[in-house]
């Protein structure tokens, strides 16, 4: 019995002990810090699928997604230009983009559109031809053939728009379902999320 026991303290101490610390450091490794481009892929597969998702649903011929950024200062103040740009789209083969004209837009160009939006969050247009209902969007219908558009506010989880998600059908009008009104008033949650925690990651 007096030479098992060093025995096993040996095989311990020279075996099992490597094996428990590298156990320990794999554990409590800290994982290596992502780079921005990884963040950035990784956000646009993500938002990439939830676009994907409301075309399937709805049927529609165009979405967008617009961010409000800073751009320029005015003078002599310094106070930042509030602008917005459209940050994704997907369209339907036949459908002409709109992404490459909403580049760095000063919000002060759509006042009614985005004090609607601001007020009840959601814009609906539903007939273009009913001049009293289209909040200075007319540039939808004359050159991008839209019949009926709506547009949605994309909210920080502390509730600050940071955002906007349109839909376009450009075939023909159509008239959202309640059930189509619950169906993107989740998948708003659901980017306006992914969005707040890619933005939350460098301050």
């Amino acid at each position: 019995m007096e030479y098992i026991t060093p025995v096993l303290i040996a095989f311990i101490t020279a075996v099992l002990g490597p094996i428990v610390l590298e156990w320990v450091r794999l554990k409590f490794r800290t994982k290596p810090k992502k780079t921005p481009i990884q963040e950035a892929v990784e956000l646009n597969e993500l938002v990439d699928t939830q676009l994907d998702l409301i075309m399937d649903e709805l049927k529609c011929n165009r979405v967008w997604i617009a961010q409000f950024h800073n751009g320029g200062h005015f003078y002599p103040t310094g106070k930042s230009i509030q602008k917005f740009s459209f940050f994704y789209e997907k369209v339907t083969p036949n459908t002409i983009s709109t992404q490459h004209t909403f580049q760095n837009i000063p919000v002060s160009l759509f006042p009614k559109a985005l004090g609607k939006i601001y007020k009840d969050s959601e814009l609906s247009i539903l007939d273009y031809n009913n001049k009293n209902e289209t909040y200075d969007l007319e540039t939808f219908a004359t050159e991008y053939d839209t019949k009926s558009l709506y547009i949605m506010g994309l909210y920080s989880l502390d509730s600050h728009l940071i955002g906007l998600i349109g839909i376009s059908f450009t075939e023909q009008e159509y008239k959202l379902t309640t059930n189509n009104w619950i169906f993107l008033r989740q998948k708003v949650g659901v980017i306006g999320t992914l969005l707040t925690d890619y933005l939350k990651i460098r301050k």
